[in-house]
């Protein structure tokens, strides 16, 4: 059986470069994407970023058991890891997956799945809220106050989550090359 290494973080931690540099190392890695429900974004391409399906076709496909996971975001919008996508196609094959997931996910994961649990490990990318507070400032420049506030909260809840649930944290305000090396070392165990 191969085994899945689900990357945590909060808004602003570095997930996406984190994904990226995966992406380009040598290790031999299967990166299934994710499915969101929410409209794609200017820099973003359908079925090479992600599967940007809607509202209507992520219920269905809730419905019909398709997800291994998914999770409200944001409090609008879904995101799903499939099951094919994740067992099928990645750990039935004998390979190494890495896969976004947040906490959501992870805590539906562990309540309709408990006998997944022995697949997976999970690493969670931690930043000081101080931090994460000027990432998203930096990024959303024309976040509105209660937008920024409420993703801050949503953070620290993540954070006290994942404390509790993830088999690894790893300090992201690291250079991106230090979090890259900490991550191999885990996958590398």
């Amino acid at each position: 059986m191969g085994h899945i290494y689900f990357i945590m973080w909060v808004s602003g931690a570095g997930k996406g470069t984190l994904i990226n540099n995966l992406k380009k190392s040598d290790l031999d890695l299967y990166i299934p994407l994710s499915y969101r429900s929410r409209a794609i974004r200017e820099n973003e391409i359908n079925w090479v970023d992600s599967h940007f399906i809607s509202k209507g076709e992520f219920f269905h496909q809730i419905e019909a058991w398709e997800f291994l996971e998914y999770a409200i975001v944001h409090e609008t919008d879904y995101v799903g890891t499939k099951y094919e996508d994740v067992i099928n196609k990645g750990i039935n094959l004998w390979k190494t997956v890495v896969k976004e997931l947040d906490i959501n996910g992870l805590k539906r994961l562990k309540k309709e799945r408990p006998a997944f649990d022995s697949s997976y490990t999970t690493i969670f990318l931690n930043i000081p809220t101080e931090i994460l507070r000027e990432r998203i400032e930096k990024r959303w420049a024309l976040m509105r106050d209660e937008e920024l506030e409420r993703r801050i909260n949503s953070a620290i809840m993540e954070e006290e989550e994942a404390r509790k649930l993830c088999d690894y944290l790893i300090d992201a305000t690291k250079s991106e090359i230090e979090v890259l090396e900490e991550v191999f070392k885990i996958i590398k165990k």
